[in-house]
């Protein structure tokens, strides 16, 4: 289980799992997998457990990968892996929670084959959904899968769950208390409920996505005020995004250091006009930011004195920066890095 996972512009995504005492010998039979579906706009998420060896797995695993791509709703992707366990032995009483988020709509649906709901955390606290459910995987020639579909707001974060055959009793209520943490990270959360909510020797494997807030697109007046509101838009944009505080306040430090400099010196000459600036994740987790002004900006002289410091401040915190002056103003441009990663939890993929 250590393939990588795709990367997202819209999408924080992590995954861990611990082997249970069963599958000490590597037959512990837990998986996770995550496809592209429309050019990105959709993401297909499908965790399961086999409770058999890996070559159950891999055929498995065979049959989404050739399922989920072609846009197929997640109870078709559960109908076309009940066909799969029925084709070869041994992966009978199988589980498999399939989920897809679309974006741009804003929906998450999903059907599960004897498995967890979703689990999803927000602001409103941690909670699995109603509905989806169905017996195991192989269980009845004529069995139907559901699906039951939930509005999914930016900054929240969808938890898909699959216990190994060894599985402890841990409740949902159980699960759902290690979840809580509006605040946490796809990787904090995922080791959190590895560490604190499943016996020890038990196995499980965790699937997490937050949903990342769409970029910031601002235009505003060229007024020093104007700096607390921006302050105060990335704030709430990096608390939707689970940004780290030390991270939260780098971004906001440097996009107001060239905000500041359009402010101040790109209209000295001419009459208070206008700044825009943009804040986008990109899929790599990096913090792109752009501020362009529509004046004439000063070069800063060789010793700017205790002042006009924000360039170099942004070349030593920030990468891939860039400054083009031109007749129509000035725009710069940074990349605020993305955290390192932590320790791993366990084996993903």
């Amino acid at each position: 289980m250590g393939d990588a996972l795709p990367v997202f512009d819209g999408l924080a995504l992590a995954a861990a799992s611990r082997t249970g005492a069963a599958g000490s010998d590597g037959a512990d039979g837990g998986w996770c997998d995550v496809a592209a579906v429309d050019d990105g706009h959709v993401v297909a998420l499908a965790v399961g457990n086999t409770g058999r060896g890996p070559g159950t797995v891999a055929r498995v695993r065979e049959a989404l990968a050739a399922l989920a791509p072609q846009r197929h709703s997640p109870a078709a992707v559960l109908a076309g892996l009940e066909r799969a366990v029925r084709r070869g032995p041994g992966a009978s009483g199988s589980t498999a929670l399939c989920v897809t988020l679309d974006l741009a709509a804003g929906a998450l649906t999903w059907a599960g084959a004897g498995s967890r709901t979703p689990l999803v955390v927000d602001a409103a606290g941690a909670r699995f959904l109603p509905g989806g459910r169905a017996a195991p995987l192989g269980g009845s020639p004529t069995q139907r899968f559901v699906e039951a579909e939930e509005p999914i707001a930016a900054g929240s974060t969808v938890v898909l769950l699959a216990d190994g055959p060894d599985a402890g009793p841990s409740t949902p209520d159980d699960l759902a208390a290690a979840a809580q943490g509006h605040e946490l990270t796809p990787e904090a959360l995922a080791a959190a409920l590895l560490d604190r909510s499943v016996p020890t020797g038990t196995g499980l494997t965790v699937l997490v996505a937050r949903v990342m807030p769409r970029p910031i697109e601002e235009r505003l007046p060229a007024d020093p005020r104007r700096l607390a509101t921006v302050r105060r838009t990335v704030r709430a944009w990096s608390a939707l995004a689970a940004l780290p505080d030390e991270r939260t306040a780098d971004l906001q430090l440097l996009l107001c250091e060239a905000a500041s400099n359009s402010v101040e010196h790109a209209y000295r000459e001419t009459e208070a006009g206008e700044f825009v600036y943009s804040v986008r994740r990109r899929a790599d987790g990096g913090i792109r930011v752009a501020v362009q002004d529509f004046g004439r900006w000063r070069p800063p002289p060789a010793d700017p004195g205790y002042r006009g410091r924000g360039l170099a401040l942004i070349h030593n915190l920030a990468e891939d920066v860039s400054v083009d002056v031109g007749d129509s103003g000035t725009r710069v441009a940074f990349t605020v890095p993305p955290d390192a990663p932590p320790a791993a939890a366990g084996a993903t993929g």
